[in-house]
């Protein structure tokens, strides 16, 4: 453990975690004693682990498949020291509920921590609450990437914690002029999903003294930019009381903001996809130092680390390290993020003085009173003339 005063600890988290091999606990052979130090070690577990339930009907993702791997790989989150895992996410319903249920049933034998999934809406939304060194932490998942059926937990019915987003597209208005011109593009989320969101989190506050906040979001197969929704949903969820946001589903690292003070991760990555290889996976990867002094997060910090021909997590070198923060810095300019070398490990600050905040994402107020963030290839200037003649005003977020 690393904790010295009562009250301080650290939390490590890791991305996308699938282990499916002979030897589990190999995959992480060169990453282990690291993590091992982590009073708090978390990631998402992208993938069941069950013997049970059948592939359920309807899984319409381009190039996705049916993600499981036998019960036995869970011991090689036991040999890294992770107590616990998120859950909500477009995998953890491939084998239905009784996939799901067996795999929080063998989660919970062996005393891992987890959120986002359950028996039913409640179960799916309670926080999962570790505490460690006379500190409490409350961990919520949810998942905004998912079939559009048999996969959200209700009332009655296993699932997993759900924020719907709807997506609308609008030509602008020079389009004649240049036929092709990007559209404006935006991502609404559920406003009823994402109010339920912001409850959690505030009622997670009133029982923990550090509450993180999952979302498995975003736009994979190589995209590679933050749309609108994430940076509300990241931001309302901060609002809301979340110390920490931690995103997952583009397989690759991707721009990090300071909001508040508060750290919004938009994607970390995989850390282990055992056997899968795509183009669109990035091999850089990280683990997340979140060092706590007095219950409060105090210092954020990445140990950078790449994806091996084997599938495992290597540590990097110092120069290795000082590449993968350029590519963090280079990702996150339009968030003003600032990022420097402490020995070997990347800190994460800002934002950078004078960055505007419109350049975070240019937020408007529509008639039904919620923040939409529009994505476009377009000038700033011109969107920003183009919502102030729809909506009549642009505020700063």
């Amino acid at each position: 453990m690393s904790s010295v005063a009562k009250g301080d600890l650290t939390i490590m988290a890791v991305g996308d975690v699938h282990v499916d091999r002979a030897d589990p606990p190999s995959v992480f052979e060169h990453v282990a004693p690291l993590l091992r130090q982590g009073d708090i070690v978390v990631g998402n577990l992208e993938g069941l682990n069950c013997d049970r339930g059948a592939p359920i009907i309807g899984k319409i993702e381009v190039g996705s498949r049916h993600l499981r791997s036998a019960p036995d790989n869970l011991r090689a989150l036991e040999s890294a020291g992770f107590n616990a895992m998120i859950l909500a996410n477009n995998h953890n319903m491939d084998y239905g509920p009784e996939g799901l249920l067996q795999t929080i049933a063998l989660l919970d034998e062996k005393k891992i921590a987890h959120s986002g999934a359950g028996r039913n809406l409640e179960d799916a939304h309670r926080p999962a609450i570790v505490e460690r060194n006379g500190t409490r932490v409350a961990l919520l998942s949810y998942t905004s990437v998912f079939p559009p059926a048999g996969y959200a937990a209700d009332e009655n019915t296993p699932g997993v914690a759900t924020i719907k987003v709807g997506t609308s597209y609008q030509a602008p208005e020079n389009v004649q002029y240049q036929p092709g011109f990007p559209p404006l593009v935006t991502t609404t989320p559920d406003p009823v999903q994402q109010d339920r969101m912001v409850s959690d989190v505030r009622q997670a506050r009133q029982l923990a003294d550090i509450v993180l906040v999952a979302f498995h979001w975003g736009v994979s197969y190589g995209h590679g930019k933050v749309v609108g929704y994430q940076k509300e949903l990241g931001r309302a969820a901060i609002d809301a009381g979340a110390d920490l946001i931690m995103g997952a589903h583009p397989h690759a690292l991707m721009a990090m903001e300071m909001y508040k003070g508060k750290l919004i991760c938009y994607s970390m990555g995989n850390f282990v996809m055992d056997g899968f290889t795509s183009s669109h996976f990035g091999s850089d990867t990280m683990i997340l130092k979140c060092h706590v002094r007095n219950k409060q997060i105090v210092k954020c910090s990445i140990v950078p680390a790449r994806i091996s021909a084997q599938w495992q997590p290597t540590l990097l070198t110092h120069e290795q390290s000082v590449e993968v923060m350029k590519k963090l810095d280079s990702m996150s300019a339009d968030f003003g993020t600032m990022y420097s070398m402490d020995g070997d490990e990347i800190v994460v600050g800002g934002p950078r003085p004078g960055t505007p905040p419109a350049q975070r994402g240019l937020s408007i107020e529509p008639h039904r009173g919620l923040p939409v963030l529009v994505d476009a290839l377009l000038p700033l200037p011109y969107i920003t003339k183009k919502l102030r003649g729809i909506y009549g005003k642009e505020s700063d977020a």
